[in-house]
Parts: structure tokens; C-alpha cells; sequence
């Protein structure tokens, strides 16, 4: 069986990604009888793999459950209906997301309007400021709710589990460290390089290559992007602050 996962190389993860991808999903297999390589990509960039053996129906579902399938055709989304997908980044009319659509004609947004209404009980926050705010940077995760779509266009919400996700991490009062262009281990070993254990309670794996850092209460996470910076040069950090956005956007 062939599934298309939201995961890709960027620039700087695409020499070891392949082996990182087949690492993980060897993980999740553990010693059911399958075999699951990434057998190429596919027209938009996505990871393309093959599930083979004895066990692939269990193989499969444990994939789909733990990683984030996506929706290559726009006739299998139906409205309304919750997608799993990607940031790509902004747009004239609010922040744009792909769910793995093969064609690149369909432009999925979020309206301006929808996440100030979310993410910010309505006051006109320019659009820049609700990423900068809420770590909506391109390559995020996101979970959205369908509402409209038509042949060139695709309209949607924050889900109700992307507003929960957030609230749980806002009301935790646990900055935290975004980590892009990073695999799991890079990200560890960068922060016991950067002697910030005792900094840090997690590393979370958002995607193959997006990590968050989960600072220990009381830790500021601007405070460690220099010395995180200091070993990861080439890599994008962000930060995401829950008392920055309880004071500037709205209460959780």
C-alpha cells in the first residue's frame, strides 16, 4: 500500500532524511511483520511510501495514526471536514496551508478574519503579528476545518483540536523553543552542547523536522535562541511565549 506523508526535506535536512524517515517509521513498526520504505516524492515535495508483508493493514493504520497522511485529491475533502497540514505561509487574505494536494492550482487559506476571531477575540491584529505571536511559521503543523472549497480555492479554520493544542500550551505557562530544519537528535544534542539541560523538561517531535523545545517553568526562551544559535547556525528558531500572548492577544 502506497500513502503520501506531510513530511518532506528542506535544504539543510535533505542528506539524511531519507534515513531519518525510514528510521522512524521502522520505530513505529517495531517487529510486526512489514516492510515500509519512502520510495520518492511526490509532484508538490511529499514523502512517498510503500507498505509491504503480513501485517500491513496494522502497519498501516499505526502510520496513519502517529504521522499526519495527507490529502492529494480535492475531491476526497469533504466540507466540513478536519485536514491535517502544513503552514506555507501568508497571503494577500490570511495564512496558507497545503494538506498534500497534488495539484497546486487549489490555494488553501485561513482568512485573515478567522484567526483574529480565534486567536485574538476579534481585535484587528495584523496578520504578521498573529505568527509571530502564535508560531505560525512556515512548516508548522496545523490542524484546520474545512468550510469551503472550490476549484481554485479552499477555505478554512483552526480546528477544534489546533485551538485546544494551543490553549493546553498557552495555560501551561511553558515557553517554549521552535526548532525548524532540525531532526530529533540534532536538536538534543544541541541543547546538551549548549549545557541548557536543566533548562529544558522536553524535546517534541512535531514533525520530521520541526522540533519544539519545552522550557522548564520560569525559563525564558528568548534567552537560550543565542546560545542554541551558537551550535545550531544554520537552522530558524522561534519562540512562543504564553504570557505574550495572554497580554497581547487574548485570555485562555
Amino acid at each position: 500500500m502506497r500513502l503520501t506523508l506531510l513530511e518532506r526535506p528542506t535544504p539543510l535536512t535533505s542528506r539524511n532524511f531519507k534515513a531519518e524517515l525510514e528510521k522512524h517509521l521502522a520505530e513505529l513498526k517495531g517487529d510486526l511483520s512489514a516492510t515500509v520504505t519512502l520510495e520518492g516524492f511526490s509532484r508538490t515535495g511529499w514523502s512517498q511510501i510503500e507498505v509491504l508483508g503480513k501485517d500491513i493493514e496494522i502497519v498501516t493504520h499505526l502510520i496513519s495514526n502517529k504521522l499526519d497522511v495527507a490529502q492529494t485529491r480535492l475531491d476526497q475533502i469533504e466540507v466540513p471536514q478536519v485536514c491535517k497540514g502544513r503552514i506555507v505561509g501568508l497571503h494577500a487574505k490570511g495564512l496558507k496551508f497545503d494538506v498534500g494536494l497534488d495539484s497546486q492550482s487549489e490555494t488553501p487559506i485561513i482568512p485573515t478574519e478567522h484567526l483574529q476571531a480565534q486567536l485574538a477575540d476579534g481585535k484587528p491584529l495584523p496578520l504578521s503579528r498573529l505568527v509571530e505571536y502564535y508560531c505560525l511559521y512556515a512548516g508548522e503543523k496545523i490542524s484546520t476545518r474545512i468550510i469551503s472549497k472550490t476549484n481554485c480555492a479552499i477555505e478554512g479554520w483552526l480546528s477544534d483540536q489546533q485551538v485546544d493544542l494551543l490553549s493546553q500550551r498557552i495555560t501551561s505557562g511553558l515557553d517554549r523553543v521552535e526548532m525548524f530544519d532540525c531532526f530529533n537528535e540534532e536538536a538534543e544534542s544541541a541543547i546538551i552542547r549548549a549545557h541548557l539541560s536543566r533548562d529544558v523538561i522536553a524535546v517534541e517531535r512535531e514533525t520530521l523536522t520541526l522540533q519544539s523545545i519545552v522550557c522548564k517553568l520560569g525559563t525564558d526562551a528568548v534567552g537560550l535562541i543565542p546560545k542554541l544559535g551558537h551550535v545550531l547556525k544554520k537552522q530558524e528558531l522561534h519562540t512562543f511565549l504564553p504570557n505574550r500572548i495572554v497580554n497581547r492577544c487574548r485570555p485562555w
